[in-house]
């Protein structure tokens, strides 16, 4: 049986916005601390998490095993599930159906994911200060989940250690006087960029935007008339650039500057040096949300060979050819070009 895993950089940050460096090694030993001491476990709550076991025992996320080495951080993630289809078996001569359910009501259906997480942090270029990511695709334990599970994990670590998380606030302004405050750490996942939008922005540059199919809407009294729906479209023409963060920064200020309008479709536009539309790219023009560094779908993806055995949707302790293969792909440098 064959899997795949995403490719992607882990940053640490910090809230609210304060004049501090937070380091990997921060999310490493919470995660570590609380592996250690059988707490490492979340509940899930719709969209959200927490830490209350009283909303739905069943409904967990948890750090199953955990390998720490000078190199790497390995996490094996499992998340219980009650709205899982339960796995079933079935016997094509007999033409029978076994569920595979058993009696004792605690257990749910789960599934692991395996998360390995450089300790080598990038040194230069656009994602300096992160560290490589490798995370296994599974149904059930996504990007976003796993995000907001270890950010948990990480408040509960500034919660138990306040004195290491104060310092300095951001001042707006020159003028504001210097406050001092407690501040939390965060986690975010940046996805590693497959060849698809490299080749885009390679063979073009981004020489505009266009911001189109805006709504507003006018609140007066029930007897006067009402602006139902406008629709609207900006196009602007810009330098040529293949520095997206600046065109992001330029179209968040345009929209910043325009927030009587709720834009629904934003893209970019690639042109040659000359400022020529680009009719031969493939994408001659890009949805604005894929570019978004957060986005995933833009994201590499890996595929593990087939190997021999039996496959599970869910471990105890980590899968150990699923495990080396995450491993080798974090350190295989052409993944990360």
């Amino acid at each position: 049986m064959s899997g795949q895993v995403v490719l992607m950089k882990m940053a640490m940050g910090r809230y609210p916005a304060v004049d501090a460096v937070v380091p990997g090694t921060v999310l490493f030993e919470a995660c570590k601390k609380y592996y250690a001491d059988d707490s490492a476990i979340a509940y899930v709550v719709g969209s959200a998490l927490s830490a209350n076991s009283m909303v739905d025992p069943t409904n967990a996320i948890y750090i199953a095993d955990l390998e720490d080495t000078s190199q790497s951080l390995s996490l094996l993630l499992v998340r219980g599930d009650p709205k899982r289809a339960i796995p079933a078996f079935v016997n094509p001569r007999s033409r029978t159906v076994k569920q595979s359910k058993p009696d004792d009501p605690g257990y749910v259906p789960g599934a692991s994911c395996h998360l390995i997480i450089s300790k080598q942090e990038i040194a230069a270029g656009a994602d300096q200060g992160r560290f490589r990511m490798v995370m296994q695709q599974t149904r059930g334990i996504g990007r976003t989940l796993a995000k907001d599970f270890l950010t948990l994990l990480l408040l509960r670590f500034s919660e138990d250690y306040p004195d290491r998380f104060v310092a300095e606030k951001k001042r707006r302004r020159k003028a504001d006087k210097p406050e001092t405050v407690s501040y939390r750490p965060t986690v975010r996942f940046h996805p590693q960029m497959n060849g698809n939008l490299k080749k885009d922005l390679e063979e073009g540059r981004i020489g505009g935007f266009k911001l189109t199919r805006g709504s507003t809407k006018f609140r007066g009294e029930a007897d006067e008339p009402s602006v139902q729906r406008l629709d609207v479209q900006l196009q602007a023409r810009i330098a040529p650039t293949r520095d997206f963060s600046k065109v992001k920064r330029l179209v968040d200020h345009v929209r910043q500057t325009l927030s009587v309008i709720s834009f629904e479709s934003l893209n970019v536009e690639l042109v040659d040096d000359s400022g020529h539309h680009l009719e031969s790219v493939s994408t001659a023009t890009i949805d604005i949300a894929n570019l978004d560094d957060a986005d995933m779908r833009y994201c590499k993806i890996v595929t593990m060979p087939e190997h021999d055995g039996e496959e599970a949707e869910c471990y105890s302790a980590f899968h150990l050819p699923t495990k080396l293969f995450a491993t080798k792909c974090l350190q295989t440098p052409e993944h990360w070009k």
